[in-house]
């Protein structure tokens, strides 16, 4: 059968009542809140071109059939806002008829001719003409659709239900709380890099108030906004100058509920100095003189002689070293230079060189060591020997230079001078005293 798409007709009317606080059952809209749109009548298949009435009517009588037609809808639920939207609507569908069958409803029929059926079916929609969905109110729209054929009526009812429009999901309830990345920050890195404050259970998508609170007054306020899940993250700042050492606190206020946050609290602490290691006194350098008396016949064996260590000078520094004899004008002074080893160390062994006559070196020495700022001194006194049977310094040469203590030894001669006493010369070579370098090699030279 052919379907035909007329154009729309008499418009149904309604006028709906808003929903009262008290729950009071919906208002029933009026027909002139409801139009009609999208009529579709169906034809039947085959028709003669040519008819004769009479035989029309004689047939027609003869073959009616009993009026049994039925209403569907759809959709059977609609929004108040799809019901106003006259592309959508609710479509009615009655079926069961016969050409010549008129339809009409309770609803949106008001003032219009019937629509005369042309095959078995009739289809329109019923839409809210106001353009307002709240016009007609959520409830269950009871409507009845009328069919006559001939002198037989049947009264069909239908019903779709008019639902509220779909609403926002309901807020989470709002319990506003804030925390912090770090409950200990030095003075330095929240000057640089500030505090991060994240909060949650705030209004989404509302405006939060952030106050970075001192004990007097706030030392920072700024505003931020809550996403849709009603969180938030944001960083407070040290103000210009930084802050005190001392406990401080973030809190955050939700504009829209009007709610305060919990307060975090948070302590800025001094910046960590790294304090110098303390520095030991630097202990005065020392001599000692061993021994500080030694017979003459040990004096001029070269392994023996007098040792001058120093301790306490700074490492590398020239430790300068001066050996006067007192009152025995046939020996000269000595007087020489050495470095300190790593240590602060240094040490000279002091001999004599003239092992004929070890008497030439008789008497008392005075030693005078400098190194830095430190000034030292001694003394060693060269003494007859006791056993006058005793080492008659043969053995001086025997040593290989490298005995002694642990301390490095360094030095030279010091020699006797040439003129004034014919006594202290043997031989014709000058009395002398030298100084050996502890196991180092032995170079003495002879002035």
């Amino acid at each position: 059968m052919k379907k035909l798409a007329l154009a729309p007709a008499v418009a149904l009317a309604i006028t709906g009542l808003a929903a009262s606080p008290v729950m009071a059952a919906p208002t029933a809209p009026t027909a002139d809140a409801f139009g009609q749109t999208n009529f579709v009548v169906s034809q039947n298949e085959s028709q003669e071109d040519e008819t004769d009435p009479a035989k029309d009517a004689k047939d027609g009588a003869e073959d009616q059939a009993a009026l049994e037609a039925s209403v569907s809808v759809s959709p059977e639920k609609i929004t108040q806002t799809d019901l106003a939207d006259k592309a959508k609507g609710v479509k009615v569908t009655v079926s069961g008829l016969e050409a010549g069958d008129t339809v009409t409803d309770n609803v949106s029929f008001e003032g219009k001719e019937p629509q005369t059926a042309e095959g078995d079916t009739v289809e329109y929609t019923i839409y809210n003409k106001t353009g307002d969905p709240s016009a007609i109110d959520p409830q269950m729209l009871n409507f009845t659709v009328t069919v006559i054929r001939g002198e037989e009526k049947q009264e069909i009812p239908a019903e779709f239900e008019v639902t509220a429009d779909d609403e926002k999901p309901e807020a989470p309830a709002v319990d506003p709380k804030v925390s912090i990345s770090d409950k200990k920050i030095s003075e330095s890195d929240f000057k640089k890099d500030g505090l991060k404050v994240t909060g949650e259970g705030f209004t989404p998508d509302s405006a939060v108030s952030v106050s970075g609170e001192a004990t007097q007054s706030p030392f920072y306020e700024d505003e931020v906004k809550a996403d849709e899940d009603g969180k938030f993250s944001t960083t407070v700042k040290a103000p210009e100058g930084g802050l005190e050492p001392g406990d401080y606190s973030v809190t955050a206020f939700d504009a829209e509920s009007e709610e305060a946050s919990n307060a975090a609290k948070f302590t800025v602490t001094e910046d960590e100095t790294k304090e110098p290691k303390p520095t030991i006194p630097a202990a005065e350098a020392t001599l000692k003189v061993s021994p500080e008396t030694i017979e003459a016949a040990d004096f001029v064996v070269e392994n023996k002689g007098v040792t001058l260590a120093v301790e306490n000078c700074e490492p590398g520094s020239d430790v300068h070293y001066v050996v006067s004899p007192k009152g025995n004008s046939d020996v000269a002074a000595y007087d020489n230079t050495v470095k300190a080893d790593d240590e602060g160390k240094a040490s000279v062994n002091v001999y004599g060189t003239s092992a004929n006559d070890p008497s030439a070196y008789l008497g008392d020495y005075d030693i005078t060591v400098t190194c830095g700022e430190d000034e030292m001194t001694g003394a060693f006194t060269v003494g007859e020997d006791a056993n006058t049977g005793g080492n008659d310094g043969n053995d001086n040469g025997n040593s290989d230079g490298h005995g002694g203590g642990d301390l490095p030894r360094t030095g030279t001669e010091l020699t006797g001078l040439v003129g004034g006493a014919g006594l202290l010369l043997v031989g014709g070579v000058a009395v002398a005293l030298t100084v050996r370098r502890k196991k180092g090699p032995q170079d003495p030279s002879e002035l």
